[in-house]
């Protein structure tokens, strides 16, 4: 990995690039995500703050030690589901009927494991999909949360799984409802975080090297800003609350990270 072309597009970028205290905003990325699971997830006999922790003790344990596909990413899609699911139930909350409660429970939790012991590239989506799949079912079976049938606020364990198979890339369909929307839209808004370019031209960067040491810094650059101007968000959430801000932020980052990295490079010709 080049360090050094990466030092100097940053430097290109110059006062267009946020330099956040990237340890200080994971601290903060983890207390935010922390505060609104446990202001959303109601379970009856479950502490949520202590189902929060336990669900990080879990990522940790299966952690592939992947630098982008890591807690810190996690809790900002959890944030972000969170996000859109105040905006779908607005006017709703805080006291949602039993079905509406199940179904948000359900979102977060599936936001929550979405990326539990992935592999980064090195594996097919649908691989490190399955390994969540599987880590999430045994979790929530250990932790005695399940569909009770009963009509007591719960999780629907079927809907939990279906929503986290919506996060698969490549996308083979589309989202089946507006839960599966909003977290689809969440786990694709890294680009907005204060931290993007660590998070993205340095760790996102590191996994795909991973699975293609030829890779080259400029060619990635040109991928992202290709990924970024073609994704596709499905949720109101994200039409109403997050258009115009990915269209004046997320966008003109990708251009300008690729602008810096082909200028530097015709000055090395």
């Amino acid at each position: 990995m080049d360090m050094e072309i990466i030092t100097r597009v940053r430097e290109q970028l110059g006062d267009k690039l946020v330099w956040p205290d990237v340890d200080t905003s994971r601290t903060l990325k983890h207390a935010a995500a922390q505060k609104a699971f446990v202001e959303m997830v109601k379970l009856n006999g479950v502490n949520s703050l202590e189902l929060f922790d336990r669900i990080h003790r879990c990522f940790e344990e299966h952690s592939l030690k992947r630098p982008y596909h890591d807690w810190y990413h996690t809790c900002c899609v959890v944030e972000g589901t969170i996000q859109g699911l105040r905006y779908l139930l607005k006017g709703r909350l805080p006291d949602l009927a039993d079905t509406l409660q199940k179904e948000v429970n359900s979102t977060i939790l599936a936001a929550a494991f979405h990326d539990v012991g992935h592999s980064g590239v090195k594996e097919p989506d649908i691989v490190n999909v399955s390994r969540s799949i599987m880590i999430a079912h045994r979790f929530l079976a250990d932790a005695g949360i399940q569909d009770k049938g009963d009509g007591a606020v719960a999780v629907d364990i079927p809907f939990l799984l279906e929503s986290l198979q919506s996060t698969q890339f490549p996308f083979k369909r589309e989202p089946l409802n507006e839960y599966q929307a909003i977290l689809r839209d969440a786990d694709l808004l890294q680009i907005l975080e204060p931290t993007w370019f660590d998070d993205l031209y340095i760790n996102m960067y590191k996994e795909f090297l991973e699975g293609n040491p030829a890779l080259d810094f400029r060619q990635f650059c040109l991928n992202e800003m290709v990924f970024i101007k073609s994704a596709k968000f499905h949720s109101q959430w994200f039409r109403n609350e997050k258009d115009g801000t990915f269209l004046d932020t997320a966008l003109p980052r990708v251009e300008k990270a690729y602008s810096a990295v082909c200028s530097l490079s015709r000055h090395a010709m």
